[in-house]
């Protein structure tokens, strides 16, 4: 047999499998489904809830092809998508009052042990991977219902090292130790060099890298910038140089200057 032969004799088989398997499927989307109770006796299989389509023998029917569209589905599974729209305009023009930005810094410090700790998970969580967390929280999102943040700082390997679960289901509701361990307050706003000029970080930068998770467009709207379509954050603001500074475990020595002859 040449090859041309062998070629078409392939193409006659697959045609006649794609020709039998489409007539299948057209013939079980009118096939009606009927269960015997000889079927129904040799599956042994129980009524589950009262609300599912059984037969009199308690053999429960599957859904019919045509029918699939139209099958009432369960809270749980319903998700209403015009829920889940991003609302974020960013042509919009945002104007923040100081009220604003007062509840906003509240809502911020509930979330947190003290003012620079981690903030905690507000929502149950089922650590089994990171991948989860950066899910949703990589890019972050403002929908009608929800308000995701995205991660400030780059990714890390391990997410409920620093954040844990505001209300965890594993542990009693009680304090762990009892201390008097207070932490400094937040600051509500950075100090600027003259009046008009950009306002100072008021905090570290340090596990802060990208300003617009809390600042940009999925921030609380009381602590959000005015302009986050600008990219570069510390071309204008810049930070502070005390809060900056990294403590030395030791003094840096110098080489002895050249000697110098006459």
């Amino acid at each position: 047999m040449t090859a041309d032969r062998k070629s078409n004799a392939a193409i006659l088989i697959a045609f006649v499998v794609m020709s039998v398997a489409v007539a299948g499927y057209f013939t079980g989307l009118q096939a009606p489904m009927k269960v015997t109770a000889a079927d129904s006796n040799s599956a042994g299989v129980k009524q589950q809830t009262d609300s599912s389509p059984t037969t009199a023998e308690g053999v429960i029917l599957a859904t019919h092809y045509s029918e699939m569209t139209a099958t009432q589905r369960t809270d749980r599974s319903q998700t209403q998508l015009s829920t889940l729209k991003s609302t974020i305009q960013p042509l919009a023009e945002i104007r923040i009052s100081p009220e604003e930005k007062l509840v906003a810094l509240q809502q911020r410090a509930r979330n947190r042990a003290f003012n620079g700790a981690p903030p905690t998970v507000p929502h149950s969580i089922d650590h089994q991977s990171d991948t989860a967390c950066v899910a949703c929280h990589q890019t972050g999102v403002v929908t009608a219902s929800l308000r995701i943040p995205r991660m400030s700082h780059t990714f890390l390997a391990n997410c409920t090292q620093c954040h844990v679960e505001s209300h965890p289901r594993h542990l009693p509701p009680e304090v762990f130790r009892e201390n008097l361990f207070a932490g400094l307050p937040a600051p509500t706003a950075g100090p600027r060099a003259f009046p008009g000029a950009p306002p100072q970080i008021p905090h570290t930068t340090w596990m802060r890298s990208d300003c617009m998770s809390c600042h940009g467009y999925e921030g609380r709207h009381g602590i959000r910038t005015t302009h986050p379509w600008r990219s570069n954050c510390l071309q204008c603001h810049a930070p502070s140089a005390a809060m900056e500074q990294t403590l030395m475990s030791a003094e840096p020595t110098f080489l002895p200057g050249p000697e110098i002859r006459k």
